[in-house]
């Protein structure tokens, strides 16, 4: 799975939670724009993404095999690819030791999750942002 097919999943997968809640689309944008919500509701929007994905555990942690699995999945032929999908998951899975407000809900974590994975997924050469035009695709707007 490339950079690209990972974010438009976690577009849909955002689309899909945010519905029925008090999200807007303006809240979506602002997480392509890797802003990091405070609004409670993106956060939980945010904590559902995260376990269609499998990465946010029931509990409201952050599963590192799952994210390790999902390292395999986005290896595309490329050892380094995996062994940085795995060095990004090590990295993150200090969330699980912060002390979080909303207990096993996950939002608060998965806002942390998302954080840690924004600041450390281009140093490790992931692309986190889609293009506009493909995120309008996405959105359809």
């Amino acid at each position: 799975m490339t950079d690209e097919e990972v974010m438009v999943r976690m577009a849909k997968y955002l689309m899909i939670c945010a519905k029925g809640k008090s999200v807007g689309m303006a809240d979506l944008l602002k997480l392509q724009q890797l802003e990091v919500p405070t609004n409670p509701e993106v956060k939980c929007v945010l904590a559902c993404a995260y376990k269609h994905f499998g990465t946010l555990k029931d509990d409201g942690k952050f599963d590192i095999e799952t994210s390790y699995k999902f390292a395999e999945e986005c290896k595309e032929g490329d050892e380094k690819r995996l062994e940085n999908g795995k060095k990004l998951a090590d990295i993150c899975i200090k969330v699980n030791d912060e002390k979080v407000s909303d207990g096993d809900k996950g939002c608060e974590r998965a806002t942390l999750m998302y954080k840690c994975m924004i600041n450390n997924a281009p140093k490790l050469g992931f692309k986190v942002q889609l293009e506009p035009e493909k995120l309008g695709e996405v959105l359809k707007i």
